[in-house]
């Protein structure tokens, strides 16, 4: 019965197929044959033709739910990361029958060090001192921003919030966070890590956003809530662009109630040649980035084959979606 399985990953990255071959096929044997095929698919017709015959799919990228709904024996979809409600109609999986897992806390440290990087980036302004070393001027007088005892809120307290305060403490700094239920983060946390929403906003010198994008949390940082931010803050950003008012967060930049901003994430990916957050120099920005460590990748797929292994033993782990 195994034998006859079909394990297919319908859009690899070529440069991460050894890494899925180290940690994984020899594992999968067991359970099925892997198909890979390198590349997003370039329709809806070659997708369906990558995974028709598919009981279980490993997606980087996004399923279309009508792709979806021509592979009649799928029974699991494993994604890469920790967003599947992204990139999966996770409503129309379970009404397909389709278990959907993902990849919790494969990028917890690789995130928070690119979420520090930004923060660093930004408190020392370096984009505006690299531009001006590279036009040959030898700029002293633009000062940067200590951060011991400087306040860092997070918004959210999952993983990589977790791990971020680690880094925050090393560098002297007082941290807080905002979480829907800190009741859930008592084991080893103080109660007084916990602020308001308001609170946290009016008092924070850095603000990191690390939430999941769903519907109660689309536009958290709304404009309003921008305009509650602390005058001279820094926003950090490197979990989803939707979780912020875009035009909001480039006028509180304009106005100067924003000190500046270290993003990884936008409203639209990627960001157009003539995008208004081009145009600031105490705006740093990646190409949302932060997960892509050789160490987060490796986590990716040994997460992904575990997930596999665990569905078709009949104890299924890291569940988000399931009949």
């Amino acid at each position: 019965m195994t034998s006859k399985r079909v394990i297919v990953y319908p859009d690899a990255d070529p440069d991460e197929n050894t890494v899925l071959t180290e940690v994984g096929v020899d594992r999968l044997a067991a359970y099925g044959a892997l198909r890979v095929h390198d590349g997003v698919p370039q329709s809806n017709e070659e997708y369906t033709s990558r995974i028709k015959d598919a009981n279980a799919l490993i997606v980087g990228w996004s399923l279309p739910a009508e792709v979806m709904a021509n592979a009649p024996h799928l029974e699991l979809i494993t994604f890469t990361g920790t967003g599947a409600s992204d990139y999966i109609d996770l409503r129309a999986a379970r009404a397909q029958g389709i278990t959907v897992c993902n990849s919790p806390g494969y990028a917890d440290t690789t995130v928070a060090e690119h979420t520090f990087a930004l923060l660093l980036g930004t408190a020392r302004n370096l984009v505006l001192l690299d531009r001006k070393m590279r036009e040959g001027i030898w700029d002293q007088d633009t000062p940067g921003s200590g951060l011991a005892g400087k306040q860092l809120g997070l918004i959210g307290f999952g993983g990589i919030a977790k791990e971020v305060l680690k880094i925050a403490e090393g560098f002297g700094m007082k941290v807080k966070a905002w979480t829907r239920s800190p009741e859930k983060h008592q084991d080893g946390f103080s109660p007084d890590l916990f602020l308001d929403m308001v609170m946290l906003l009016e008092t924070s010198d850095f603000i990191s956003l690390h939430l999941p994008l769903n519907d109660e949390t689309h536009r958290i940082l709304d404009a309003a809530e921008i305009r509650k931010i602390k005058t001279g803050a820094t926003l950090i950003n490197t979990a989803r662009g939707d979780l912020v008012n875009e035009t909001a967060l480039i006028e509180a930049l304009h106005s100067g109630q924003l000190k500046g901003a270290g993003l990884d994430v936008y409203a639209e990916e990627p960001l157009g040649d003539n995008h208004p957050l081009l145009k600031f120099e105490n705006v740093v920005l990646s190409p949302h980035v932060a997960y892509n460590t050789p160490e987060a990748v490796k986590a990716i797929f040994d997460i992904t084959v575990q997930n596999i292994c665990c569905y078709f033993d009949g104890k299924p782990i890291n569940v988000v979606a399931s009949p």
